[in-house]
């Protein structure tokens, strides 16, 4: 048999620890971010609107960055 054949597939433990491996190695480090969801909505309303990125003084800036550029990213 061939030696593909006979490998159990991966858990997802497994594969999460490849992927942060592959991405360390690219250069990537992981970090964790609280939201605030009135702000991210309010970023988004405004990409909707055609606004600039331009989120300070607004309550939370990085949570309105994240919601204009993720909107800005669908359209």
């Amino acid at each position: 048999m061939k030696e593909e054949e006979t490998k159990s597939p991966l858990s997802a433990a497994d594969r999460q620890r490849l992927y942060k491996e592959r991405q360390r190695e690219a250069g990537f480090r992981q970090a964790t971010v609280w939201i605030h969801n009135e702000t991210e909505q309010e970023g988004r309303q405004a990409a909707l609107d055609g606004k600039p990125l331009k989120p300070q003084g607004s309550k939370d800036p990085i949570s309105w960055a994240i919601g204009w550029l993720s909107e800005k990213g669908k359209q």
